[in-house]
């Protein structure tokens, strides 16, 4: 695989020949990252003992030694770069010489421990110990504090608002819309990155607030700048106005939604991860002394692991990707939709639909045969912060599915109408997103159905059916599913197996219910302050994009806008 390869350097218009790769991959190869993780993962097998443990994400690799004293850490260390089949191996092995002087030795202890630090002495270098290091862009402390890693986060904020503030002069430079644009998509990722490590959300005990308190007030700072070259206004304005002007989420609530994200990640993890064990510990929210950032989170937001859904580590073979129990059709546009639900001459015609209703969410189905009353089936999911449309229209599938699969007369063709064109894609995907575990489920079904009747003449298509155009079918699986959202369900014994008992949490429907929360919360402080009661008189919208919108337009220079 990796044989008779070549790679080119080009530069200054300069292309060279050919040359060839005799060690390792080419820079810049798809292949490498992959590959590189069979490449070094003899390093992960290199500690024997309980004490000893090893960690890497693709080059850069740490030992850890935990034990009771720094001397008997450094031999452990010692141990496995210098025992057979250790680090020092490794690399002659792999023709992976080893760069020294980047080795970095940190003696991890609590702050009032009064433990001497020596020096690692290998036979090449001996390593002193550094007061911190920084591991795939987190800044780690000797005293396991996060001081330096705070003081690295405040200096990146600062220095991309600053830069943003220079490309957006009030004379010239970029208009108020690309400006916020540009800070929300470079200087908060950089701002926010490892949150979940570093910080805990601000909340109130008793009269104090708790929390990482002093960075993130920090962090307001630097978006008070980051306001103020979005909005081009001077630096005495007002700063509690800034952020409703300029439609930016105050810092505080930045930082929760960011760790309220990370929690929710943490409890979609399989049980393959190494981390599902700890995020499903019952205990590991109500650590008292000596919290890990991991269940300082898990204590913040009370996100119940077991009821919320899990990413499989692997959904289906991709070998079968592709190769479905029924053939799909999304029409080009809304004319020849309608005109495919016209001229359907199959004998059953099944249309399914999911409805979002006054805060609930639920799906329906019907299958028509002519000369015949039609049969519906109803399914209320639950509230529409733990279910996603998309959700309930691949369970409107689910439905229409089992009604095929109950189908007791010899009819051989079957078409079914979808409205929804996200829901017939997903098939043809790694099934592997949130709520396709229903698509799952729909591809079991489908196949026992097309085993029991004769393969060679039975003939399921599932198209797409535009929404709201008149087509009768469509527009009376709409009507139920209605029904369904406002509480109307079929019977437990008629209703699919897999549908029987409640699904679990969607996490995108709870993630988009927490920033409806954390908007509400925002507007809402903003109207009871004095000077946005204030501002009420001039823009009863705000916080809202009503101001950018007005000031980034095209007609506008920026001295007009500023």
């Amino acid at each position: 695989m990796l044989r008779r390869r070549v790679t080119t350097l080009k530069f200054n218009g300069y292309t060279s020949e050919p040359i060839n790769i005799d060690n390792g991959i080419g820079q810049g190869n798809p292949l490498s990252m992959g590959m590189y993780q069979y490449y070094n993962a003899d390093l992960i097998d290199i500690p024997s003992k309980p004490e000893e443990s090893m960690m890497a994400y693709v080059d850069d690799s740490v030992m850890i030694a935990i034990v009771k004293s720094f001397p008997e850490a450094h031999e452990k260390l010692l141990s496995m770069m210098t025992r057979a089949g250790g680090v020092i191996d490794w690399s002659t092995l792999h023709n992976s010489p080893l760069e020294y002087s980047k080795l970095t030795l940190v003696d991890f202890t609590h702050g009032q421990s009064t433990k001497r630090r020596s020096p690692l002495h290998l036979l090449q270098i001996v390593i002193q110990p550094a007061k911190s290091t920084r591991y795939l862009g987190v800044v780690f402390n000797q005293n396991l504090n996060w001081k330096e890693q705070h003081a690295r986060t405040i200096e990146k904020g600062t220095k991309w608002a600053m830069q943003i503030r220079r490309l957006a002069r009030p004379t010239w430079g970029l208009m108020p819309g690309n400006a916020r644009w540009l800070y929300i998509s470079i200087t908060i990722p950089r701002i926010l990155y490892a949150i979940d490590v570093w910080c805990v959300p601000l909340y109130t005990n008793g009269k104090h607030q708790r929390g990482t308190v002093k960075v993130i007030g920090k962090i307001t700072t630097i978006q008070i700048v980051g306001a103020l070259a979005i909005t081009g206004s001077l630096r005495i304005s007002a700063t509690d106005a800034l952020d409703p002007t300029a439609y930016l989420l105050p810092a505080p609530l930045l930082a929760d939604k960011a760790c309220h994200r990370v929690v929710l990640h943490l409890t979609m993890l399989p049980k393959e991860h190494p981390l599902h064990r700890i995020a499903n510990n019952k205990t590991i929210g109500k650590i008292r002394h000596h919290k890990s950032p991991m269940s300082s989170l898990l204590a913040a937001y009370k996100v119940d692991p077991k009821k919320t859904e899990k990413i499989p580590t692997a959904a289906r073979d991709p070998m079968l990707q592709g190769e479905l129990p029924f053939e799909t059709s999304i029409a080009k546009c809304r004319e020849e939709s309608i005109k495919e639900a016209e001229h359907a001459d199959e004998e059953v015609q099944v249309f399914t639909d999911g409805s979002a209703l006054n805060g609930m969410v639920g799906a329906a189905a019907i299958l028509t045969r002519e000369g015949n009353p039609p049969c519906v089936l109803h399914l209320t999911l639950g509230p529409e912060d733990e279910h996603t449309v998309h959700e309930v229209e691949l369970a409107g599938i689910l439905l229409g599915m089992h009604l095929i699969s109950t189908e007791s007369h010899g009819s051989m063709t079957f078409v079914m109408g979808v409205d929804n064109q996200a829901a017939i894609s997903a098939f043809h995907s790694s099934l592997r997103n949130l709520a396709h575990h229903l698509a799952r489920e729909i591809l079991k079904v489908a196949n026992r159905v097309q085993k029991r009747r004769q393969r060679g003449k039975y003939k399921l298509t599932i198209h797409w059916t535009a929404g709201h155009e008149g087509i009768q079918g469509n527009e009376d699986a709409d009507h139920e599913a209605k029904r369904a959202a406002e509480g109307k369900t079929s019977d437990k014994q008629t209703l699919p197996l897999y549908l029987r008992k409640p699904l679990l949490t969607n996490p995108a429907a709870v993630k988009r219910g927490f920033h409806k929360d954390l908007i509400k919360k925002w507007k809402s402080e903003w109207e009871a302050s004095v000077r946005g009661q204030r501002a009420a008189h001039i823009n009863a919208t705000t916080p809202s994009k009503k101001f950018l919108r007005t000031v980034s337009q095209t007609e506008l220079s920026c001295v007009n806008a500023s």
